[in-house]
């Protein structure tokens, strides 16, 4: 017994007549015949009345055609459900993101997403390592840096560039700055990735390497922030991060005309086909929601998800 005969045959007892319900149905009228003597034949019983003037349902076969309509509305329901699940974001969104940087850059961004959609739960998960998004429940990372995951969809969403900052309490002991080669008698606070590299500042087509050394040393860039502000040395800074204590005086750009290159940040997910209302809502609202000062010389940022250029990473 087929379901979908069992369908047709709640549709036709609706209808009330086989010409109707092949109309409603877009059936030709020979093709819904045979299937409902089909139906007959794997039930073992009539389900018609033979030889009756009009179609006539015996009581096997309106017990039938009843239950097969209750599953018909729940069908019905479940499309409906689907529908205003694909134009009604809701459910819940997982993100990895890293933890400093969801504090000082996107934590705004993801208030206000959730204001603008209600029906969404928001979890962001804050763990250090890379996430696996084809065998971990997660919808999107955030990544920072270059992308050296192939198998994953990655869309740059940000552009952050990065200079050198002190308090001034720090500039009243020591000197500032006047060419990058001064940084040498300098001290930093030293983000703890980048402890004794090498980073090349850039001032046009003039370059500068520079070594990141100092008695103070963090893994957490909010740390180093506040390490900075307190003086404990120069620090290097994307510049959205350090805006609110530049215009309040409590940092004080270093050498401002010379910047480190520009970091990308990246939008991952394991795929764009059959992406959920929820996170195509998600992408869109951050994209629509980058600050100026990190969209970057060369970063166009489109309104809507449906528009990105995209890039197999």
């Amino acid at each position: 017994m087929k379901i979908d005969d069992l369908l047709l045959l709640a549709q036709v007892h609706k209808a009330g007549s086989l010409s109707e319900a092949s109309r409603q149905l877009g059936l030709p009228k020979a093709t819904l015949s045979r299937r409902l003597t089909a139906l007959e034949t794997s039930v073992g019983a009539r389900l018609f009345v033979p030889g009756a003037a009009r179609m006539t349902l015996t009581e096997l076969g309106e017990q039938l055609a009843e239950r097969a309509a209750r599953h018909d509305d729940d069908i019905a329901e479940t499309r409906h459900w689907l529908a205003s699940r694909d134009a009604t974001p809701q459910g819940k969104v997982r993100v990895s993101v890293p933890s400093e940087f969801a504090m000082l850059v996107l934590a705004d961004s993801f208030a206000r997403f959730v204001r603008r959609y209600p029906k969404v739960e928001l979890e962001l998960d804050t763990t250090p390592r890379r996430v696996d998004l084809f065998n971990e429940p997660y919808d999107v990372a955030v990544r920072m840096g270059p992308v050296d995951e192939p198998d994953l969809i990655a869309r740059q969403f940000m552009l952050l560039e990065r200079g050198l900052y002190a308090s001034p309490v720090y500039l009243q002991a020591r000197p500032a700055p006047q060419t990058p080669a001064d940084l040498a008698d300098h001290d930093f606070v030293v983000l703890t990735q980048g402890k004794g590299m090498y980073r090349k500042l850039l001032n046009g087509k003039q370059t500068a390497e520079v070594q990141m050394r100092g008695p103070l040393e963090a893994n957490a860039i909010g740390l180093v922030l506040s390490l900075t502000r307190a003086g404990g040395g120069i620090a290097s800074f994307p510049f959205g991060m350090v805006a609110a204590d530049v215009a309040a005086g409590t940092l004080v750009p270093v050498l401002p005309e010379w910047r480190y290159e520009p970091l990308p940040v990246h939008l991952l997910t394991a795929s764009r086909r059959l992406m959920p209302a929820k996170t195509r809502a998600f992408i869109d609202h951050l994209f629509e929601t980058v600050p100026e000062w990190a969209k970057g010389p060369f970063l166009a940022v489109p309104s809507k998800f449906s528009g990105l250029v995209e890039r197999k990473s």
